[in-house]
Protein backbone atom coordinates (compact mmCIF):
# COMPACT_ATOMS: atom_id res chain seq x y z
CA UNK A 1 0.00 0.00 0.00
CA UNK A 2 1.41 3.36 -1.18
CA UNK A 3 0.92 5.78 1.70
CA UNK A 4 0.45 9.50 0.39
CA UNK A 5 -0.24 11.09 3.71
CA UNK A 6 2.17 10.78 7.20
CA UNK A 7 -0.80 10.86 9.84
CA UNK A 8 -0.39 10.70 13.75
CA UNK A 9 -0.80 6.96 13.76
CA UNK A 10 1.93 6.72 11.25
CA UNK A 11 4.01 8.52 13.34
CA UNK A 12 3.45 6.45 16.56
CA UNK A 13 3.72 3.02 14.67
CA UNK A 14 7.28 4.21 13.10
CA UNK A 15 8.11 5.24 16.78
CA UNK A 16 7.07 1.77 17.84
CA UNK A 17 9.13 0.25 15.73
CA UNK A 18 12.22 2.30 16.64
CA UNK A 19 11.66 1.93 20.10
CA UNK A 20 11.50 -1.81 19.38
CA UNK A 21 14.39 -1.88 17.11
CA UNK A 22 16.68 0.19 20.10
CA UNK A 23 15.94 -2.91 22.14
CA UNK A 24 18.10 -5.07 19.97
CA UNK A 25 20.24 -2.06 18.94
CA UNK A 26 23.33 -5.34 19.34
CA UNK A 27 21.30 -7.32 16.77
CA UNK A 28 19.67 -4.36 14.43
CA UNK A 29 21.69 -0.65 15.34
CA UNK A 30 19.96 1.98 13.82
CA UNK A 31 21.65 4.93 13.59
CA UNK A 32 18.90 7.29 11.98
CA UNK A 33 15.09 6.96 11.47
CA UNK A 34 12.66 9.00 9.31
CA UNK A 35 9.76 9.05 7.58
CA UNK A 36 10.25 11.11 4.16
CA UNK A 37 7.26 12.56 1.30
CA UNK A 38 9.09 11.69 -1.94
CA UNK A 39 6.74 13.91 -3.99
CA UNK A 40 7.71 12.64 -7.49
CA UNK A 41 6.50 8.94 -6.55
CA UNK A 42 3.73 10.40 -4.18
CA UNK A 43 4.60 8.59 -1.26
CA UNK A 44 6.02 8.27 2.11
CA UNK A 45 8.84 5.75 2.71
CA UNK A 46 10.08 5.40 6.77
CA UNK A 47 14.16 4.83 6.38
CA UNK A 48 16.02 2.88 8.52
CA UNK A 49 19.84 3.92 8.73
CA UNK A 50 21.69 0.86 9.96
CA UNK A 51 25.20 -0.03 9.50
CA UNK A 52 24.05 -3.43 8.61
CA UNK A 53 23.45 -2.36 4.84
CA UNK A 54 27.19 -2.00 4.68
CA UNK A 55 28.09 -5.35 6.68
CA UNK A 56 25.47 -7.31 5.16
CA UNK A 57 24.13 -5.75 2.46
CA UNK A 58 20.31 -4.60 1.93
CA UNK A 59 18.87 -8.18 1.42
CA UNK A 60 20.15 -9.54 4.75
CA UNK A 61 19.04 -6.53 6.34
CA UNK A 62 15.65 -6.58 5.13
CA UNK A 63 15.11 -10.42 6.27
CA UNK A 64 16.65 -9.47 9.77
CA UNK A 65 14.00 -6.15 9.71
CA UNK A 66 11.08 -8.66 8.42
CA UNK A 67 12.12 -11.33 11.39
CA UNK A 68 11.79 -8.34 13.87
CA UNK A 69 8.45 -7.06 12.43
CA UNK A 70 7.09 -10.61 12.21
CA UNK A 71 6.71 -10.71 16.07
CA UNK A 72 4.03 -7.79 16.58
CA UNK A 73 1.13 -6.56 14.40
CA UNK A 74 2.49 -3.69 12.77
CA UNK A 75 0.71 -1.15 10.10
CA UNK A 76 3.69 -0.24 8.65
CA UNK A 77 4.37 -2.61 5.67
CA UNK A 78 8.21 -3.82 4.47
CA UNK A 79 7.31 -1.83 1.47
CA UNK A 80 6.77 1.05 3.37
CA UNK A 81 10.28 1.03 4.77
CA UNK A 82 13.97 1.69 3.12
CA UNK A 83 17.19 0.67 4.99
CA UNK A 84 20.23 2.60 4.01
CA UNK A 85 23.32 3.02 5.03
CA UNK A 86 24.41 5.86 7.74
CA UNK A 87 26.68 6.97 4.86
CA UNK A 88 23.83 7.19 2.38
CA UNK A 89 23.27 11.00 1.17
CA UNK A 90 19.79 11.04 1.72
CA UNK A 91 20.67 10.40 5.34
CA UNK A 92 23.10 13.07 5.87
CA UNK A 93 20.92 16.10 4.12
CA UNK A 94 18.61 14.80 7.02
CA UNK A 95 21.31 15.37 9.34
CA UNK A 96 22.60 18.52 8.77
CA UNK A 97 18.64 19.85 8.54
CA UNK A 98 17.11 18.35 11.45
CA UNK A 99 18.10 18.85 15.29
CA UNK A 100 16.11 16.97 17.76
CA UNK A 101 15.87 18.84 20.74
CA UNK A 102 16.64 16.67 23.84
CA UNK A 103 12.85 14.97 25.52
CA UNK A 104 11.45 16.07 21.74
CA UNK A 105 10.23 12.60 20.38
CA UNK A 106 11.00 13.89 17.25
CA UNK A 107 10.67 16.61 14.50
CA UNK A 108 8.51 17.35 11.61
CA UNK A 109 10.44 19.62 8.78
CA UNK A 110 9.63 20.58 5.18
CA UNK A 111 10.36 22.88 2.12
CA UNK A 112 14.09 22.35 2.61
CA UNK A 113 16.71 22.49 0.23
CA UNK A 114 20.24 21.27 1.39
CA UNK A 115 22.86 20.72 -0.93
CA UNK A 116 21.25 19.32 -4.04
CA UNK A 117 18.61 17.95 -2.74
CA UNK A 118 15.00 19.35 -1.78
CA UNK A 119 13.07 18.03 1.19
CA UNK A 120 9.67 18.67 0.41
CA UNK A 121 8.03 16.99 3.83
CA UNK A 122 10.04 15.12 6.54
CA UNK A 123 9.53 13.32 10.08
CA UNK A 124 12.79 12.47 12.02
CA UNK A 125 12.76 10.25 14.65
CA UNK A 126 16.44 10.18 15.20
CA UNK A 127 19.84 11.28 13.29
Amino acid sequence: MVKTSLVETDIAEGQQLVNELKKIQSHFPVQAAFWLNRPEVMEWRLYLATPLVDQRGPLRTYADLQNVMRNNPWSISMQEISVVSPKDKLVKVVKNAAAIPPGAKGIRFGRTRLDDTYIEDAYVYRV
